[in-house]
């Protein structure tokens, strides 16, 4: 049986100061049918929040998982207070705005594509997010890995729900790696590492990863151990991660429980069967038109933490290094820092005192 994969991602900003993310939605479904996926976030962070629109592509082996982008559309967010966000149309079905939410401001995206549908979503409530009163680590010597953990006190208020994402920064010494050359007449060389022309970080994170919480069992108490990731234990180094928790009302919590339920299936015959998950987006005029993804409001905290990986009583699994060739001949050009949202950077992460 063919199962449905959902791929998650969090779009970091150019800034890096890991604005609005939102977590794309690309159904992998086994049906000749075309189906809109909305999603998107807005959140206290500067911006930019983004709104990404798509369909999914009419299923053959060749496009299955693959979702493609509509731009043209008319996209903007009103609250409860009858204020109107434009966003702006950058491509490849991607909108974006720097206005920041407000807590306590009920939102509601609205979209008017090319072909004149509307499609708007459920008002979200942008819910404050408590603080992470604890952040902590535990070592598993059989994996060699770090569990990092996050302690958090929930509000008193029922229906609180959480969401935790992390990202990893990794300064660079080389942008460009030796690559193997193979010259016409069958001959081959290394050419030579180049270093960076400018400070230049890699960027790692969990793209289908969700990690979420709610306070059912927990309302008004601490939540303990929580965890975010777990480290490599491949070298005595600090280590450096970027927490992000951000709240989520009880409509945003079932949504995402719902996508990790299946996400987990492991195709066991007690699983779940697949289906197409359904979020708090609808089309004005055609209600049966079944509409994916989903529209949502955050309060968003970042903590950094370095992880200090020199404190631990066991000999490091090293990672392997890229190769770089032996230098030949005059200094190699250094090579720029190209900026790639999520991949990597040339503005420093908060925190970073390395």
């Amino acid at each position: 049986m063919r199962y449905p994969i959902i791929y998650l991602s969090c779009i970091l900003l150019a800034s890096l100061l890991t604005n609005s993310c939102i977590t794309p939605y690309d159904p992998d479904l086994h049906t000749a049918e075309s189906r809109i996926v909305i999603e998107g976030l807005i959140s206290t962070l500067p911006g930019p929040q983004k709104v990404r629109i798509t369909h999914s592509a009419v299923y053959t082996n060749a496009t299955a998982g693959t979702n493609i982008g509509i731009p043209g559309a008319i996209v903007y967010v009103t609250d409860d207070l009858e204020n109107r966000i434009d966003y702006t149309d950058i491509g490849g079905g991607n909108y974006e705005t720097y206005i920041q939410g407000s807590i306590g401001r009920y939102y509601q995206l609205h979209v008017i594509t090319p072909d004149d549908k509307e499609y708007t979503s459920e008002p979200d409530l942008l819910k404050p997010v408590p603080q992470i009163d604890n952040i902590y680590w535990e070592y598993n010597r059989e994996k060699k890995e770090i569990n990092v953990y996050v302690d958090l006190t929930d509000a008193p208020t029922p229906g609180d729900g959480y969401l935790w994402k992390w990202q990893h920064y990794e300064k660079l010494t080389y942008c460009k790696y030796s690559e193997l050359i193979v010259q016409p007449n069958g001959t081959s060389s290394w050419t030579q590492c180049r270093e960076c022309c400018t400070d230049c970080w890699d960027i790692t994170q969990c793209r289908s990863c969700v990690n979420i919480a709610g306070d059912q069992y927990t309302n008004g108490n601490q939540i303990k151990k929580q965890l975010i990731t777990s480290v490599p234990y491949s070298d005595y180094t600090p280590y450096y991660l970027l927490i992000e928790q951000r709240s989520l009302t009880s409509n945003a919590y079932a949504f995402w429980n719902s996508v990790k339920a299946q996400t987990s299936n492991t195709g066991g015959p007690f699983d779940a069967a697949p289906a197409p998950i359904l979020g708090n987006i609808k089309n004005v005029a055609n209600s049966k038109e079944k509409v994916l993804g989903f529209f949502g409001a955050s309060d968003i905290i970042q903590r950094p933490y370095w992880q200090d990986r020199n404190q631990i009583d066991d000999t490091p699994n090293p990672a392997q290094p890229p190769f770089c060739a032996p230098a030949s001949g005059p200094p190699p050009i250094c090579y720029a820092c190209i900026e790639d949202a999520g991949y990597r950077t040339n503005f420093q992460p908060p925190g970073w005192n390395r």
